[in-house]
């Protein structure tokens, strides 16, 4: 009986390090703190930090500004209480690169990291743009085949562009399913075999005819990255972006595995302080340019901020990036539970927000809050 129990206990032991029942030893749903389960590669910041202007005053905007919404969890409350209603954890408004308002809860402070889910995906598509900059790839209009070797001989494949990637409308079969165990979403997400995973994908659709979203997509642009420069997107994010903006710390990048074969999780899991995810905002504010040195190409900003319906994308939606009423001509990286880098180019306004476990992503709800801020501003 003894002996029974031992091998009862030593298998549950085995079965609970195992990639593929993470999610039933951490929780289906990730939180703020999941990616403390992955190894990451570590992307530096350079010696000099660029800072935003620190507050000469009080603005008082936490009480001043009012905000009255139905479309979820009605309220009206001022600025103060709405970010606690909502598990917020940091937010910063930014305003002529002066931070105007600055508000941490649950134990998070200036200096907390936070885990960006797909606000990571706009970073990536920066990458892209960076690599056409630079002539490692020569058009999104180019067949993922010209650089995924693995899709030559496959049927269809040639069909799908790097824009039907960044666009999501590659046509591949990818279940989101909210993180269910069964779906493919959570296999990315916690499993240990993404390389295996996102080479093997099925095309369900005709490409370039149908929008769905899909961190296959994202992965498959990392690939690409990969590829095109030799090196690690970690590595690239690196030099092109983290220390020539002057990023205050260094950020992490989540890995499926701790080997040869890790790659980064590209559709999500990208981990710093909200200050440095505020210049990344920042940086497409500026039209990609960083003091003075053009980072990515003003083209690439532009086209990514405004809408490109072709090949039936969404209009509010493009290169990642969501886009919000052509009034206000704002736009906003966007992730889970209401993650937000919203940038509002005609008063020089960003609004960064980070929050866990809450609203999800209700993007109109975010979206009628974020403007009547900035009305009010």
């Amino acid at each position: 009986m003894k002996t029974k129990l031992s091998i009862f206990i030593i298998s549950i032991v085995i079965l609970s390090s195992c990639a593929a029942l993470r999610p039933l030893k951490y929780g289906a749903i990730p939180t703020q703190k999941s990616y403390k389960h992955f190894p990451s590669r570590i992307i530096q910041n350079s010696d000099s930090v660029f800072n935003f202007i620190a507050p000469t005053k009080d603005y008082g905007l936490g009480k001043k500004i009012g905000l009255l919404t139905s479309d979820f969890n009605a309220t009206n409350v001022v600025l103060d209480s709405f970010v606690k209603l909502h598990k917020t954890i940091s937010f910063l408004i930014i305003r002529n690169d002066t931070i105007i308002y600055e508000n941490y809860q649950r134990g998070y402070n200036p200096k907390s990291v936070v885990s960006s889910f797909s606000v990571a995906k706009p970073i990536v598509s920066t990458l892209i743009g960076i690599a056409i900059d630079e002539g490692k790839i020569q058009s999104i209009n180019d067949p993922i085949t010209h650089y995924i070797p693995e899709f030559v001989d496959k049927p269809g494949f040639d069909e799908i562009t790097i824009k039907s990637l960044l666009h999501h409308t590659s046509g591949i079969s990818f279940t989101e399913g909210k993180l269910a165990l069964s779906s493919d979403n959570s296999q990315f997400y916690w499993g240990n075999k993404l390389r295996k995973l996102m080479l093997n994908p099925i095309i369900e659709e005709e490409p370039n005819q149908v929008f769905h979203y899909s961190s296959e997509n994202l992965m498959l642009l990392a690939y690409i990255l990969e590829k095109v420069t030799g090196e690690s997107i970690s590595n690239y994010l690196e030099k092109k972006v983290w220390k020539p903006l002057g990023m205050e710390a260094p950020a992490s990048w989540s890995l499926d595995r701790d080997d040869d074969q890790a790659i980064e999780k590209a559709f999500c899991c990208l981990q710093a302080r909200s200050i440095d995810f505020a210049k990344f905002a920042r940086l497409y504010l500026k039209g990609g340019n960083w003091q003075g040195q053009q980072i990515v190409s003003e083209k690439w900003v532009d086209y990514s901020t405004h809408s490109d319906p072709a090949g039936n994308n969404k209009h509010f939606y493009n290169n990642n990036w969501g886009l919000g009423p052509l009034k206000y001509g704002s736009f906003y990286a966007i992730g889970l539970y209401g993650q937000y880098l919203y940038v509002y180019p005609d008063k020089n306004i960003i609004i960064v927000r980070f929050g866990d476990m809450t609203s999800y992503l209700h993007t109109a709800y975010w979206n009628a809050n974020f403007i009547q801020i900035i009305d009010q501003l």
